[in-house]
């Protein structure tokens, strides 16, 4: 029987809610619009704070945050569009003739958050970024889950973060444009635990990012979830179910 994964620390944050559901059943009402708060940085030293885009905050402060009693001994950041609101800024600059920011340029990589973490935590463990379009947050769970396999005795850090895209690039996406952050703090578990499954489908993609849905399922007493994107149908269930 296949072993599913456990989670043993999360953390959920957005600026409409940080409580999973809440989130869920704000984005399911019809005139629903992204609300905007800082950003918790408790987590982060003022040094590096204060260079840090949103996003980068969103993936350093969360992965410390589930990180606090047990530290992971591999780590998975995930974001569909990464540092892109810094990116599109350096490209504005070149545009314009002036000099680039040495700062913006060396943060504006797909694994910002995840070295910034690796400095702010001083950790050495191996660390992945990934992006793979509006499926993001599965194929960065399949990316632990196979870690955790291999390694059963272990723990992996799985951060899936967003920021809403730049006005200019948001006619080229479908998904709702929303700020978040997840955090999971995974292991193998001892029964089946939380087991993904994938296949090929014609259903209609949906609209919102699949790592708050996720979530807001776990917290839920539903047995099923299935979130569908680029013709790619994601099926969490729990228990067997």
């Amino acid at each position: 029987m296949r072993r599913g994964l456990e989670i043993e620390e999360w953390a959920f944050w957005s600026p409409e809610s940080a409580t999973p559901s809440e989130w869920l059943a704000h984005w399911h009402v019809s005139d629903a619009r992204a609300a905007e708060a800082k950003i918790p940085d408790d987590a982060i030293p003022p040094g590096h704070r204060r260079r840090m885009s949103n996003l980068s905050k969103l993936a350093v402060q969360f992965a410390a945050q589930v990180s606090r009693r047990e530290q992971p001994d591999f780590m998975v950041f995930c974001s569909q569009h990464g540092e892109l609101v810094r990116t599109q800024e350096l490209l504005r600059s070149i545009v314009a003739g002036e000099e680039l920011s040495p700062a913006a340029f060396s943060q504006s990589v797909h694994n910002t958050g995840a070295g910034l973490y690796s400095i702010v935590a001083q950790t050495h463990v191996p660390a992945t970024s990934l992006a793979s379009g509006p499926s993001t947050f599965a194929y960065g769970w399949i990316e632990a889950e196979g870690y955790l396999l291999h390694n059963p005795t272990r723990r992996a850090l799985l951060v899936c973060c967003e920021d809403p895209l730049p006005d200019v690039y948001r006619p080229f996406s479908r998904q709702i444009q929303c700020t978040y952050a997840v955090a999971l703090l995974l292991r193998l578990a001892g029964r089946r635990g939380l087991t993904l499954a994938f296949s090929a489908c014609d259903g209609e993609d949906d609209v919102l990012p699949f790592a708050p849905c996720f979530v807001a399922w776990w917290r839920s007493a539903a047995p099923v979830l299935s979130l569908t994107a680029d013709r790619q149908c994601w099926v969490w269930s729990r228990d067997g179910a």
